[in-house]
């Protein structure tokens, strides 16, 4: 069985080396993951657990190589957890377990090392869409495991959930495009795994739901999604998943309309679209549910919300 001490020693040597030498510190490291992961798996034919165990002190590695030369982590994110998955993609088939192994010691080692957990998190939300593509992977789903994993992991480490809930979706918006594919299904993917996970340890669901939808709109602005439809389809899905955590739908949807008025302020879009277009498909969203969950929905989304006067577009069906 391989030494694990050795594995991120080594690890880390390499990456200390190459990204000295590097200008493009992403493909630098991306080969270099892939690289190790390859020589070392191939080396030990390791499966289950031991190849997990190799893939994370390789993300260990090469976090603390980053971290010594002054590098940003959330920077190199998206590179390691793309060379992860490119150097295990011979021997195991399951790329989304690797994404969630990759995305946890990630989190983890860039807390020991006192790096940015929220940009560390949109880095490996970026990679793992990447390399789903690349191995033929859906990329909503790596999307939503790398969310998973990065908001537990920083909910471990204590840090903060909101903030890395929104960057997470930035991250996915952003990379949705790199790879050729529409935005939407990946953000609402992202944002239902935002607020499941927020609700599992225990979080507070409304402030990552404010935070999902401010999300993305940053990141739309970016890849050029129309904006009301990405905070129509966004606040579609944390309505739908706040449901099934049992949350509160009344409250978490007068957040998505706070967060829809703040993102919409932040990229120039009309405030009072984006707050009628969020309260909107939160009422659909909910009344979809039950009549009842329509109504408590649609008494939180009228009226007055962060000084913008909330107008609804009916009919709801």
């Amino acid at each position: 069985m391989t030494d694990e001490k050795s594995v991120i020693v080594k690890t880390k040597e390499s990456v200390v080396e190459t990204i000295k030498g590097a200008g493009d510190i992403t493909n630098a490291l991306l080969e270099l993951v892939s690289g190790t992961l390859v020589t070392a798996l191939r080396g030990t034919k390791a499966v289950g657990t031991e190849a997990g165990s190799l893939v994370k002190d390789t993300i260990i590695g090469s976090v603390q190589g980053v971290s010594q030369v002054g590098a940003e982590v959330g920077s190199a994110a998206k590179g390691i957890i793309v060379g992860a998955v490119k150097g295990t993609k011979e021997v195991t088939t399951d790329t989304l377990d690797t994404i969630g192994t990759s995305t946890s010691a990630l989190i983890k080692t860039t807390s020991d090392v006192g790096g940015d957990l929220a940009q560390t998190a949109k880095g490996a939300v970026e990679g793992a869409i990447v390399a789903a593509k690349d191995v033929g992977t859906g990329i909503a789903d790596a999307a939503a495991h790398a969310t998973t994993a990065a908001l537990r992991g920083v909910k471990e480490v204590g840090g903060e959930l909101a903030v890395t809930a929104k960057e997470t979706v930035v991250g996915a918006a952003q990379a949705a495009q790199e790879v050729g594919e529409k935005a939407l299904d990946t953000i609402g993917r992202t944002a239902e795994a935002v607020i499941k996970t927020t609700g599992e340890v225990g979080g507070d669901v409304a402030s990552t739901a404010k935070a999902a939808v401010v999300g993305a709109l940053q990141g739309t602005k970016e890849v050029g999604e129309k904006a009301l439809d990405t905070v129509s389809g966004t606040t579609n899905s944390i309505i739908k998943a706040t449901a099934q955590i049992g949350g509160d739908l009344a409250n978490t949807a007068k957040h998505a309309v706070e967060g829809a008025i703040d993102g919409a302020k932040a990229i120039g879009v009309d405030t009072a679209e984006a707050a009628s277009a969020a309260a909107t498909s939160a009422i659909k969203a909910a009344g979809a549910i039950s009549e009842s969950a329509g109504t408590q929905v649609r008494n939180a989304v009228t009226g007055t919300i962060g000084g913008v006067k909330v107008v609804l577009k009916e009919p709801f069906k």
